[in-house]
């Protein structure tokens, strides 16, 4: 987990939620008593162990390790400059470690998890093709030899492995970026169902990034989804 301190103040703040504002306005989740800084200045969404950073300010900018920036993946000892002041980004050593369970929990949901509002039409329906496949897979089940593999390549949990052992597998974190594995007749096929702005790059398989339609997979694809590097294996 990251945390930010403010410089000459003693004052830390931890990074435990998966979005998190900085700015001047009440009501934001980290308010700094400054002037200059904007109401709303900085987003920070933070995925397992990393954090990324977006400026909301047309106005004042946001400074990274004293370099103008607009969006990008904070490391450690970073200093995030706004206003006048001044924030020490660090990782939380200390805290609990990434266990084996810990990539299911963060970035595999649950069916249902996602709601169907904040996808389009043409979305909706990947899904609802998904979620059909259900009793396909009842009277066909995948031999175990032949059921695809999620390798998880880089970030915390890598070398973690997931079997994509029913009809529809959902990856991402609601309100960052969400996208659905399906395994249908004709194969495997990832469909990209919602985004946040200022979550990194956009999802994206094999650098190529995902649209509303479905994508089909092949063994060997490379899934970027929020930071993290997803290897399909078939």
């Amino acid at each position: 987990m990251g945390i930010l301190s403010l410089e000459n103040e003693g004052k830390e703040f931890k990074l435990n939620q998966s979005r998190m504002v900085i700015g001047r306005r009440p009501g934001v989740d980290i308010v700094l008593a400054d002037p200059a800084v904007s109401g709303r200045h900085i987003l920070i969404i933070s995925i397992l162990d990393d954090s990324f950073l977006e400026n909301l300010s047309d106005t004042n900018g946001t400074f990274i390790n004293g370099n103008r920036t607009e969006k990008t993946v904070l490391q450690e000892g970073d200093v995030i400059t706004v206003g006048n002041s001044r924030l020490i980004y660090h990782v939380d050593h200390d805290g609990p470690g990434v266990d084996e369970e810990d990539f299911e929990k963060t970035m595999i949901l649950k069916p249902g998890q996602v709601a169907r509002s904040v996808a389009t039409r043409s979305q909706a329906k990947a899904m609802q093709d998904a979620e059909d496949t259900a009793a396909i897979q009842a009277i066909e089940p995948e031999p175990e030899s032949r059921v695809a593999l999620l390798k998880v390549r880089t970030g915390p949990a890598a070398g973690k492995e997931v079997k994509v052992n029913r009809s529809m597998v959902t990856l991402g974190r609601p309100g960052v970026q969400v996208v659905v594995v399906s395994r249908r007749r004709k194969g495997y096929f990832i469909s990209f169902i919602s985004g946040a702005s200022g979550s990194g790059n956009p999802p994206a398989v094999n650098g190529k990034r995902l649209r509303s339609q479905s994508t089909p997979l092949k063994d060997g694809d490379l899934i970027s989804l929020a930071g993290v590097e997803i290897e399909f294996v078939l």
